[in-house]
C-alpha cells in the first residue's frame, strides 16, 4: 500500500475515524459478550458462581497486564512505522513482540498457578466463593495465552486501519462462547453439568477458536508477504529494546488499573454477598456502556501514532475532538435508555429481587461516570499514543490512589451504602481528563522520538 493511500486512511476525519472503530466496537462485544454471558447464566445457576465471577474476571485480568502493555507498545510502534512506510520493519516488529508476548504469558500462567489460593485465601471472608473463584481460573487460566496472541493481531490491524477482519473474530468469540455456556454450565446437548467451571472451559475454548482465525487471517489476506508476519526471525535487541521501553510503564499503568478493579471488589465483598453480587452486575452495565469508549480510544491512539510517524502533530487536535463527538453521538442515546429503563437493563442479568433493588440506586452512579469517560479516555489514549507512556503512567498511579482512598473511606470507615461508594467512578474520569489535558497541553509530546 502506497504511502499516500496509507495516509489517506488515517485522515483525522469523521468516516476514518469510525471505519477504524466500528470494527473494534464489534470485537469489544464479543469480548464482553463472554463476561455478560457468564454473568447471566450464573446468575440463574447460584448466587455465589454470581459473586465469584466478579472476583475471577478481576484475577484473571490481574495476570494478563504484561501482555496489554506489551500490545500497546506493539500498536504505538507499528503505528509510527506505517505513517513512515517502513512495512518490512511493521513485520519485524511484530514477530518480536509475539515472542514477548508469548513468553509473558507462560511466566503469568505459571504464577497464577503459584500463587492463587494463597493470595484469595488471604483476601476473601467467603469459603464458598473462595472455592468458586479458584475453580473458574484453574481452568480459565489458560485463555491468557491465546487472548494474548489476539491482542496482539488486533493491535496490527489497527496500526494499518484494517480493522474489519476483527468482526470476523468477534463473531467466533462470541457465538462459541454463548453456545459452549449454554451446553457446559448447565449440561444441555448431552454435556456434563459443570457449573462456573463450565464457564471456563466455554471461555477458554472461545479464545482458543478466535486466536485460530486471526492466525488463519493473515495467510488469506497475505499479510505474511506483503509485512512480513509470523516469519520466524532470530531476537532482535534493538527492536526488543524499544518495545521494553514502551511497553514497561504501559503494563505497570495496566497492572495498577487492574489493582484498584480487583480491590474495589475486594472491599466491596466486606459489606455482604449481595453487595458483591450487585457490583459486578453494575461493572457488567457499565462495561458494555464503555465498549464504545474504549474503541474510539484504540483508534485514537493508533492514529495518534500515525501522524506523529508522517510528522502532522497540529492533526491530533482535530482528531480529538471529532472523535469525542462521534463518542458522544454512540453513547448518549445507550446511557438514556439505560437510565430511563433500569429495571429492564437489571433484569437481563438477575431476576433476583434482592439484587435488583440493591442495584437499581447505584447503576445511575456508575453510568453517569460515561459523561466525563468519554473526553478522559480520549485524552488518555492521545497520551499513550504520542509514546510517552511514563507520563500516562503517572496519571494512573495518581488517579488509582485517590480512587482506592475514596472506596476504602467510604465502605470501610463510613460504611456507607453501595451507591455512595460507587461514586468513585465518576471521581476516576474526571480525574483521567483532567491530567490527561495538562500533560497534553504542556507539549512534551512534541518532542518524543519512537
Amino acid at each position: 500500500m502506497p504511502n499516500s493511500a496509507r495516509s489517506t486512511l488515517f485522515e483525522p476525519g469523521y468516516r476514518n475515524i469510525w471505519r477504524i472503530s466500528y470494527p473494534l466496537m464489534l470485537a469489544g462485544i464479543s469480548e464482553t459478550v463472554i463476561d455478560i454471558t457468564d454473568t447471566i447464566f450464573l446468575a440463574r445457576y447460584g448466587i455465589t458462581e454470581l459473586a465469584a465471577i466478579g472476583l475471577a474476571d478481576a484475577w484473571y485480568m490481574l495476570f494478563l497486564f504484561l501482555s496489554f502493555g506489551l500490545v500497546d507498545g506493539i500498536q504505538v510502534i507499528i503505528g509510527r512505522r506505517a505513517g513512515q512506510d517502513r512495512a518490512q520493519e511493521i513485520g519485524r516488529v511484530f514477530t518480536q513482540g509475539l515472542y514477548l508476548l508469548v513468553m509473558v504469558s507462560f511466566l503469568m500462567i505459571a504464577l497464577m498457578h503459584l500463587v492463587m489460593h494463597l493470595g484469595l485465601g488471604e483476601l476473601l471472608a467467603s469459603r464458598d466463593i473462595m472455592e468458586a473463584t479458584e475453580s473458574y481460573l484453574r481452568i480459565a487460566i489458560y485463555s491468557l495465552l491465546f487472548q494474548s496472541i489476539s491482542l496482539a493481531f488486533s493491535a496490527f490491524y489497527v496500526s494499518i486501519a484494517q480493522t474489519r477482519i476483527l468482526i470476523g473474530a468477534a463473531l467466533v468469540l462470541a457465538i462459541s462462547n454463548i453456545a459452549l455456556d449454554y451446553a457446559l454450565i448447565f449440561g444441555n446437548f448431552g454435556l456434563p453439568e459443570m457449573g462456573i467451571e463450565g464457564a471456563a472451559l466455554a471461555s477458554l475454548s472461545a479464545e482458543i477458536l478466535a486466536c485460530l482465525f486471526l492466525v488463519a487471517s493473515v495467510f488469506y489476506k497475505r499479510y505474511d508477504r506483503q509485512y512480513g508476519l509470523l516469519r520466524l526471525t532470530r531476537w532482535d535487541n534493538s527492536i526488543v529494546s524499544r518495545l521494553a521501553s514502551i511497553s514497561w510503564p504501559v503494563a505497570l499503568d495496566t497492572l495498577v488499573e487492574l489493582i484498584r478493579w480487583f480491590l474495589l471488589f475486594v472491599i466491596i465483598e466486606q459489606m455482604g454477598e449481595a453487595e458483591l453480587a450487585s457490583a459486578n452486575i453494575i461493572y457488567s452495565c457499565f462495561a458494555v456502556m464503555m465498549i464504545s469508549i474504549d474503541s474510539f480510544s484504540e483508534a485514537v491512539c493508533s492514529m495518534v501514532s500515525n501522524l506523529l510517524g508522517q510528522n502532522r502533530r497540529e492533526a491530533i487536535g482535530e482528531l480529538i475532538s471529532k472523535t469525542t463527538q462521534l463518542s458522544y453521538l454512540v453513547v448518549i442515546p445507550l446511557l438514556a435508555m439505560a437510565l430511563l429503563f433500569p429495571d429492564i437493563v437489571l433484569a437481563i442479568f438477575t431476576e433476583d429481587e434482592l439484587l435488583i433493588e440493591l442495584s437499581r440506586g447505584a447503576l445511575p452512579v456508575v453510568l453517569l461516570a460515561l459523561l466525563p469517560a468519554v473526553p478522559g479516555s480520549l485524552f488518555y489514549a492521545a497520551v499513550v499514543g504520542t509514546g510517552d507512556t511514563i507520563a500516562s503512567l503517572m496519571i494512573q498511579l495518581i488517579t488509582t490512589l485517590c480512587a482506592l482512598a475514596f472506596t476504602a473511606w467510604t465502605a470501610l470507615v463510613l460504611s456507607l451504602p453501595l451507591e455512595q461508594v460507587l461514586f468513585v467512578e465518576l471521581i476516576v474520569w474526571i480525574l483521567y481528563l483532567l491530567f490527561s489535558w495538562l500533560w497534553l497541553r504542556g507539549g512534551r509530546w512534541r518532542r518524543l522520538s519512537v
